[in-house]
C-alpha cells in the first residue's frame, strides 16, 4: 500500500476566522457611507493579513475583490536606503496595470489602448477565409456574368445560375457582405486597435503603447495613460483593489502614485454616481512613521499575528501531528526550536521540508531532531545552505573550525599549566617559609633613629622575632621610631612610621617576586591539584566535540569568518548558537545534506562512522566488514573516544599489528573495562555457541594484548574489593590459554591473590571450555600462587589441582591450610584432639604427611611458620611424646624469633613488668610453656644442633619453668651457666624429692666450678631440708642433725652455725645453750625464722629482746619480734613504732591482726597517745571493733575529731556521722558546736527548740520543723529515729529534711550543764 503524506499548501487560507472586531473594520472600509477608500492592513510578515481578507472576501460574494501582488524578493534591493529610480517606479505601474488588465474581460476593454493577446484571439480564420472566399467569387460573377454563361452552357444543372434574378440576389449579397467587412474592420479597430501606427504627413499617430517599451519608461505610466488607466479600473468593475507586498519596494513614492490614483477614480465615480473603489494594502506594522502612516491611510486595520515566538510551538505541534510526526520527535527540542520561528509560511515550509527530506535520507537511520534542525536552518538561512553544500559559507566554517579552537584552548591549558609549574619551581626554591620571614630579611631602621616601637613594645617584648615582624606589618598596627632608648622608654620625640619607610624595598619587583613565591609555598599542594586538573582537561580535548568546543553563545557570537556580517543581518541568527551548542548541527552534517550510496561502505558503517565522529555512542555488536575504508575515515584521535568501541573493529585491530596504536588507545580509554569485559563475554558466548567466526584464538590473543596494553587496568579490575564482580570464567581463561610468566609482578600477584580469595574455581576448573592442566599448573608457579587458607572442605576441590598444589608446596603454612591437608592424607582414625595437641608427632609418623612435614622443614622461614601455628593450634597444651617436643626445641629458628606483643595473654606476666617479658618471650619459650612439668629429659647429645647461647636459654627456661626432669646434667648445666645459684634452681631441685648428684657426671666438673657447687648447697637454706641433707652427702659435707661434739671449739661451731650445718632443733639448742652457752645467742640469730615459729612458751623473751636490742633484723622479722616483745610487755617505744600508718597499712594481714590485738591490750595507752604518724585504718579497726568497749570508742571518737584538724587529714563531720551510735545527743550537740563549728549546730539547736514547743511545753499538739538535706543530717536523722527521740515518719523532701515531733515527748539534747546551749 502506498505511503500517504500530507503537506501543507504556502499559499493563505481562505477559511480562516476572522475576530469580530476586524470584521466590522473591513465591512466599515467597503461601506459606500463611508468615506475611507486607502486602507492599510498591517501585521508583520506572516501575521495572517492576506489570509484575513481573502477569508473576508469568501464572505462577501456581491463585493469584487481584484488582487494585486507585486513582491520585491531581492533582499539586496529591497534594503537600500536610496529608493527607486524612475524607470523602476514605472516598472512597476506598468506591472500593476498589466495584472488590472489580466484580471478583467477582454471583450469590456477594447477601448483601451492596452491590449492582451486574449483580444486578437477572437478573430476567427475559419471564418474571414469564407467571408473572403464568398465575396471574391460573388464578385468574379457579377463582373464576369458573359463568361461564366458560357462556362455553364454544357451543365444543364448550373443553367439556374444565369438567370437575371440571381444576378440581382448574388449583388444584394455582395452589397451586404462589403458593409459588414467595413463594419467588422472598424468594430477591431475599436476594439483592439489592430493598426498601430499611421503616418500622416511625416506626423505619427500612436494608436497602440508597449507597456514595458524603454521609450515609455521615462514618464509615469499613471499621470501619461490615466484615461486609460482609469478606463481600466472602471471596467474591472472591482469594489476592492488589494495590493499586497508593495511595501517590500521600500519606496513611498508607489503609494503616493497609488493613492493620486485611487483618488481620481473614486472623484469621477462620485460624479457618475457609482460605487467607491477601495484600496486594501497589505502592509507591515514599521512602512511609515506613525504621523506619516495616519496621514496617507484613510483606515488602517491591524492584524494580530497568527504565529509568534510565543505559540509558535503549538502551531508546530498541530502541523506535525498532522503529519504524524510529532511524537517522534522531542518534545523539549521542539518548544526550543519553535521560540525562533514566528512565520506561518515559514513553519509551514519547514514541516513541508522535513518531511521530503526525512523520507529521503530514510536509507541511513539520522537522527528526526538534526533533520529538523538543517531543515530549519535551510529555511532561515537559504543562501548559507547553498553555499554549506559547496563546503563554503559560515556555517561550514563554523563546523570545521573545530580543530583550530581545540589548538587554542590547547595552547592556553599548557600556558595556564606552565605557569602554575613555575609558581610551583619558584617557590620550592624559595628557601623562607612565608612574607614574615621574608619581611624580617629587609626591615631596615630610619636614617637617624635607633628604635621602633610597635603598638606600645619594643622587639624584646616579644618571644621571637618572628612575632616582632608580624605585628609590624600588620595593617592596624601603630609604629613609632625614638631618636634614643631614653626617648623610648618615655615615649617622648616619637615620628609616626609605616610600612615603607621600615621595608623601603618592599615595592621593588625582586621582593615582590619573592613575596609571592613565599604565598605560593603554602598553596603548592592546591597548584598541583590545579595542574592535575588541567592535564585531566587536556586528555579529555581530544574527546571534544563541536559543541563542547562551543559551549556558550558567545564563543559562537566570537566566531570570525568572511561570510559573519552578512549572516548576522538575519533577526534569527542566534538559532546558529542554539543548533551548535545542542549538536543538533554537528561534524555529521554531510549525512543530513545529501542521498547517501552504498558503495564502499554500507549503511550500518556509515551510521558506526556518523556516530563516532558526531561524538555518539555506538552499539558495540554493529557489523563492521569494510575496515580498511573505516581507518580512512577515522583519525588517531577517535580511538581515544567510547564511541569507536565496536566488536568487530576491535577483534580485527587485535589481529593487526599494523594498528597497535589504535589498540593501544583503546585499551587506555577511560571507562574501558565494561567493553572489554562485554567483548570478552562476546568472544566466550560466540565460542560456546560454535559460531566458526570466534574461537579460542580470539580470546587468548584478546587476554595477551590486554596484558600487553594495559595491565595496570587488569590488575585494578581483579583488585576489587568485592571478588563476585570478576569473572571467573575470564580469570580460567587466562590460566588455561596464557603464558603468564612474563606477565609484571603486579599482575601475578593480583591474579594469585584472586586465586585465593575466589577458591571456588578450583571446584569445577575441568568444566571450562578452555582447560588446559598442564598449562594450568605451569602457570600457578609462574605467578607464585600460594593459598593463604582453603575456604572448602577437601573433598570439593578438582583432586588433580590439590594434589599438585600439595606435593608443590602452594599453600601457606598455616593453622586452617594444615588442619585441611591433615585431614585429607592422614591416616584413618585420626583424632581431633591428638591433630590439635600432638601434631607434630602425627606428622611425622604417616607417610601421606610427608610432603607437608618436608614443606614446615624445608626452611627455616616455614619452620617458623609451623611453629607459629601449633603453638595456636594447641591452645597452649602440646601432648607430643617428648622425643617430638625435644625436636622442635632443637632447632636455634624457636630461639631467635620474638612473638608480637598482641599474641601473648596479659596474665603471662605480672602486671610490673609486663611491657618487659612480652617483648623477650620466644618460641621456645612459648613451647615450654604448652608442656607439662618435668615432660623434658634433658642431655646435651640431644640438643647438640643448637647453639651454645641458644642451649643455654633452653636450659634456662627449663629450669625456671620447671618444665625438664630434675637431674645432675641440667642442675650442673644450669649452675655452670651462672658460676652460681639462684632461687630458680633451688625452686627446681625442691621439686624432686629423690634427686641425687650422679657422682660421675659431678667429678667430671671443674675443681672450680666443683667448689662454687659444694657453696651453693651449703648456703641454699631454701632447699628442702631433706635434699639439701641428701645432697650434702653427695658432696662429701656433713649435716648434724643431732649436735653433741663437746671438743669442737667455739669458731669451729659458729662456723657450722652459719653454713647451716648443724640442726635447728630443742635438743640441739638445749645442747648448746648449757655447753656453748656464749654461742646461743649466734644459734638463735643463724636461724631466727625457725625461732619465731616456736611455740610461744619455747622462745626466752629476755633472750629475744637481747638479740632485738643488738641486732637489726629484715623489717618482717623485726615486726614479728616487736609484736612478741609487746605481746609480753609493754613498751612505748615498740608500740608507736608497731601502730604507725606504714608499718600498719603495708602489712600483711596476719600482722594486721597482731597489731590489732596488741593494741586492744593497751587500748587506754593508745587512746592516751599523742602521735600524729598513727594509721587511721588502725583507728577505725578499731572502732569498729566487737571487743572494745563503748566508753573507750567514745573517747577514741572525740579524741580522733579533736585532733583530726591537724594531725590526721579526714573530715570531722562525716567521721561524728560514722560513729554518732557511740555518743548521745547531748554529746553530738556538744561536738558540732564547740569541735566542727558548723552551722549544723545553730539548724539543728532551733529544730529541736521548735519540736519541744508541743503539748508538755505550752504548744498545741505535736510540732515539725525542717533542716537542710546532707549526708550528715540524714544520718542524723536515723540516729534520732532509732532512738525514737522523732516520728518516724520524718524524712527527705527535696532538698530539706522534715522532723516530726511527739506530743509530750522533750528532746534533750543540752548537757546537764547546759554548756552546749549557751
Amino acid at each position: 500500500m502506498e505511503k500517504e503524506y500530507k503537506f501543507r499548501a504556502l499559499t493563505s487560507n481562505k477559511d480562516v476566522e476572522i475576530k469580530p472586531i476586524t470584521l466590522a473594520a473591513l465591512k466599515f472600509a467597503i461601506d459606500n457611507n463611508s468615506e475611507v477608500t486607502n486602507v492599510a492592513i498591517t501585521g508583520n510578515y506572516g501575521a495572517g493579513k492576506s489570509s484575513v481578507v481573502e477569508s473576508f472576501e469568501e464572505k462577501r460574494k456581491k463585493t469584487k475583490f481584484i488582487h494585486i501582488s507585486l513582491g520585491q524578493y531581492d533582499e539586496i534591493k529591497s534594503s537600500e536606503k536610496n529608493g527607486l529610480d524612475k524607470r523602476e517606479i514605472n516598472t512597476i505601474e506598468g506591472k500593476i496595470i498589466n495584472q488590472l488588465l489580466h484580471q478583467i474581460d477582454p471583450n469590456k476593454i477594447r477601448k483601451s489602448i492596452f491590449k492582451t493577446l486574449d483580444a486578437e484571439s477572437q478573430i476567427n480564420p475559419l471564418n474571414i477565409t469564407l467571408y473572403l472566399s464568398l465575396t471574391i467569387l460573388l464578385s468574379l460573377y457579377l463582373f464576369n456574368i458573359s463568361s461564366w454563361s458560357e462556362l455553364v452552357h454544357n451543365f444543364c444543372w448550373l443553367s439556374w445560375t444565369t438567370k437575371p434574378i440571381i444576378s440581382l440576389l448574388v449583388l444584394i449579397t455582395l452589397f451586404i457582405l462589403i458593409v459588414y467587412g467595413i463594419y467588422f474592420l472598424l468594430k477591431l479597430q475599436k476594439d483592439f486597435g489592430f493598426i498601430k501606427k499611421l503616418s500622416l504627413k511625416a506626423e505619427k499617430v500612436e494608436t497602440d503603447i508597449e507597456i514595458f517599451s524603454n521609450e515609455s519608461s521615462r514618464v509615469s505610466y499613471f499621470d501619461r495613460y490615466l484615461d486609460d488607466v482609469l478606463y481600466l479600473f472602471k471596467q474591472s468593475e472591482a469594489d476592492v483593489i488589494v495590493f499586497e507586498d508593495i511595501e517590500r519596494f521600500n519606496d513611498s513614492r508607489i503609494f503616493e502614485k497609488l493613492k493620486e490614483l485611487n483618488i481620481v477614480i473614486n472623484r469621477k465615480r462620485k460624479i457618475c454616481g457609482e460605487s467607491k473603489l477601495v484600496f486594501f494594502y497589505l502592509v507591515k506594522d514599521d512602512l511609515f512613521e506613525s504621523q506619516e502612516r495616519t496621514k496617507f491611510f484613510d483606515f488602517i486595520i491591524p492584524v494580530v499575528p497568527v504565529v509568534t515566538a510565543s505559540n509558535s510551538h503549538d502551531i508546530l505541534k498541530k502541523l506535525l501531528t498532522e503529519m504524524r510526526e510529532y511524537t517522534r520527535l522531542d518534545k523539549t527540542f521542539l518548544f526550543n526550536i519553535s521560540l525562533y520561528l514566528d512565520d506561518m509560511r515559514l513553519i509551514n515550509n519547514i514541516c513541508n521540508e522535513y518531511l521530503t527530506y526525512k523520507e529521503t535520507l530514510s536509507k541511513l537511520p539520522l537522527e528526526r531532531e538534526k533533520i529538523f534542525s538543517m531543515v530549519v536552518y535551510k529555511n532561515i538561512f537559504p543562501k548559507d545552505f547553498s553555499l554549506l553544500q559547496r563546503n563554503q559559507g559560515y556555517l561550514y566554517e563554523l563546523l570545521n573550525s573545530k580543530e583550530i579552537a581545540l589548538k587554542n584552548l590547547r595552547e592556553e591549558l599548557n600556558n595556564k599549566k606552565n605557569a602554575l609549574e613555575r609558581k610551583i619551581e619558584n617557590a620550592e626554591e624559595e628557601h623562607l617559609n612565608d612574607e614574615v620571614e621574608l619581611y624580617g630579611t629587609i626591615l631596615k631602621i630610619p636614617s637617624g633613629r635607633k628604635i621602633i616601637k610597635v603598638n606600645g613594645k619594643f622587639e624584646k617584648d616579644f618571644s621571637t622575632r618572628y612575632d616582632y615582624i608580624k605585628e609590624l606589618i600588620a595593617g592596624d598596627s601603630e609604629i613609632y621610631s625614638f631618636d634614643s632608648y631614653h626617648d623610648a622608654e618615655y615615649n617622648q620625640y616619637k615620628r609616626n612610621e609605616d610600612i615603607d619607610s621600615l621595608f623601603p624595598s618592599r615595592n621593588t619587583p625582586e621582593f615582590q617576586e619573592r613575596l609571592k613565591n613565599t604565598k605560593n609555598k603554602k598553596i603548592i599542594e592546591k597548584l598541583r591539584e590545579e595542574i592535575k586538573k588541567i592535564n585531566d582537561e587536556l586528555g579529555e580535548l581530544d574527546s571534544y566535540r563541536l559543541s563542547d568546543v562551543y559551549q556558550y553563545a558567545k564563543d559562537i557570537d566570537d566566531f570570525k569568518s568572511d561570510f559573519t556580517e552578512e549572516i548576522r543581518k538575519n533577526p534569527q541568527f542566534s538559532i546558529i548558537s542554539f543548533l551548535i551548542r545542542n549538536a543538533y548541527i554537528d561534524e555529521s552534517y554531510q549525512d543530513y545534506l545529501n542521498y547517501f550510496y552504498e558503495n564502499t561502505i554500507t549503511v550500518e558503517e556509515k551510521e558506526y562512522l556518523r556516530n563516532v565522529i558526531s561524538g555518539r555512542q555506538n552499539k558495540y555488536n554493529i557489523s563492521l566488514k569494510n575496515f580498511d575504508e573505516i581507518f580512512n575515515y577515522l583519525e588517531l584521535k577517535n580511538y581515544k573516544s567510547s564511541n569507536v568501541l565496536n566488536y568487530d573493529l576491535f577483534r580485527f585491530l587485535l589481529y593487526a599489528n599494523e594498528h597497535n596504536e589504535k589498540l593501544k588507545l583503546i585499551f587506555h580509554q577511560d571507562n574501558i573495562l565494561e567493553f572489554l569485559l562485554d567483548f570478552y563475554n562476546e568472544l566466550f558466548r560466540l565460542d560456546v555457541e560454535n559460531k566458526s567466526f570466534f574461537s579460542e584464538r580470539d580470546i587468548r590473543v584478546f587476554l595477551i594484548k590486554w596484558l600487553h596494553h594495559n595491565s595496570e587496568l587488569f590488575n585494578e579490575y581483579i583488585r576489587q574489593k568485592h571478588s563476585n564482580l570478576v569473572d571467573k570464567r575470564l580469570i580460567l581463561s587466562l590460566m588455561n590459554l596464557v603464558d603468564l610468566y612474563d606477565c609484571t609482578k603486579e599482575t601475578k600477584e593480583q591474579i594469585s591473590k584472586y586465586l585465593e580469595m575466589t577458591q571456588e574455581v578450583f571446584l569445577n576448573i575441568f568444566q571450562n571450555y578452555y582447560c588446559d592442566f598442564e598449562k594450568f599448573k605451569y602457570n600457578l608457579s609462574a605467578i607464585d600462587f600460594k593459598i593463604k587458607e582453603f575456604d572448602f572442605e577437601s573433598s570439593g576441590y578438582e583432586e588433580n589441582v590439590l594434589n599438585y598444589i600439595y606435593k608443590n608446596r602452594l599453600y601457606d603454612i598455616c593453622k586452617y591450610n594444615v588442619l585441611f591437608f591433615m585431614e585429607r592424607y592422614s591416616d584413618m582414625g585420626t583424632e581431633l584432639s591428638d591433630v590439635k595437641h600432638k601434631n607434630y608427632e602425627i606428622m611425622t609418623g604417616q607417610n601421606g604427611l610427608k610432603p607437608l612435614l618436608d614443606y614446615c622443614q624445608s626452611s627455616d622461614e616455614e619452620f617458623l611458620k609451623y611453629i607459629l601455628m601449633y603453638i595456636t593450634l594447641s591452645e597452649g597444651e602440646m601432648r607430643d611424646k617428648p622425643e617430638y617436643i625435644e625436636q622442635l626445641l632443637n632447632n636455634n629458628v624457636v630461639f631467635n624469633y620474638q612473638l608480637p606483643q598482641e599474641t601473648l595473654e596479659r596474665d603471662e606476666s605480672d602486671d610490673s613488668d609486663n611491657d618487659e617479658k612480652i617483648k623477650n618471650v620466644t618460641l621456645e619459650e612459648k613451647i615450654i610453656s604448652s608442656i607439662p612439668e618435668f615432660y623434658i629429659t634433658y642431655t646435651q647429645d640431644k640438643f647438640n644442633d643448637l647453639s651454645s647461647e641458644n642451649r643455654e636459654l633452653l636450659v634456662k627456661n627449663l629450669v625456671q619453668t620447671k618444665k625438664a626432669e630434675v637431674n645432675t646434667e641440667i642442675v650442673l648445666e644450669y649452675f655452670s651457666q651462672n658460676n652460681e645459684g639462684d632461687t630458680n634452681l633451688v625452686d627446681f631441685i625442691n621439686q624432686s624429692t629423690n634427686f641425687r648428684l650422679d657422682n660421675n657426671i659431678y667429678q667430671n666438673l671443674e675443681e672450680e666450678i666443683g667448689k662454687k657447687f659444694q657453696k651453693f648447697i651449703i648456703k641454699s637454706l631454701g632447699l628442702k631440708k631433706t635434699i639439701r641433707i641428701q645432697l650434702l652427702r653427695d658432696i662429701g659435707i656433713p649435716y648434724y642433725e643431732i649436735f653433741d661434739d663437746k671438743s669442737i671449739d667455739n669458731d669451729q661451731l659458729q662456723d657450722l652455725m652459719s653454713q647451716h650445718l648443724i640442726d635447728f632443733n630443742k635438743i640441739n639448742i638445749d645442747f648448746i645453750k648449757e655447753e656453748y652457752s656464749e654461742l646461743i645467742g649466734f644459734f638463735i640469730l643463724y636461724n631466727i625464722n625457725d625461732y619465731l615459729n616456736f611455740n610461744k612458751e619455747q622462745i626466752d623473751i629476755e633472750q629475744l629482746e637481747i638479740l632485738y636490742e643488738q641486732n637489726e633484723f629484715e623489717e618482717k622479722i623485726d615486726l614479728k619480734i616487736l609484736a612478741l616483745l609487746l605481746d609480753n610487755h609493754y613498751n612505748e617505744d615498740y608500740f608507736i613504732y608497731l601502730i604507725d600508718n606504714y608499718t600498719f597499712d603495708e602489712g600483711d594481714k596476719q600482722l594486721q591482726e597482731n597489731i590489732q590485738k596488741i593494741v586492744k591490750k593497751y587500748i587506754k595507752q593508745f587512746i592516751e597517745l599523742d602521735e600524729e604518724g598513727i594509721s587511721y585504718s588502725l583507728y577505725e579497726s578499731i572502732l569498729n571493733s566487737n571487743d572494745v568497749s563503748a566508753d573507750h570508742k567514745k573517747k577514741l571518737l572525740e579524741k580522733l575529731i579533736s585532733v583530726s584538724e591537724n594531725r590526721i587529714k579526714i573530715d570531722k563531720l562525716d567521721l561524728l556521722g560514722e560513729y554518732l551510735d557511740l555518743l548521745e545527743l547531748p554529746d553530738i550537740m556538744q561536738i558540732l558546736k564547740e569541735q566542727i563549728n558548723d552551722n549544723n549546730y545553730t539548724k539543728w539547736e532551733a529544730a529541736f527548740e521548735k519540736l519541744n514547743q508541743n503539748e508538755s511545753n505550752g504548744g498545741k499538739g505535736n510540732q515539725d520543723a525542717k533542716v537542710p538535706n546532707s549526708k550528715f543530717n540524714k544520718k542524723l536523722l536515723d540516729y534520732l529515729k532509732k532512738r525514737e527521740l522523732i516520728s518516724n515518719k520524718s524524712g527527705g523532701e527535696g532538698t530539706v529534711l522534715k522532723l516530726y515531733g511527739f506530743r509530750t515527748k522533750q528532746i534533750e539534747f543540752k548537757d546537764s550543764l547546759g554548756e552546749n546551749h549557751e
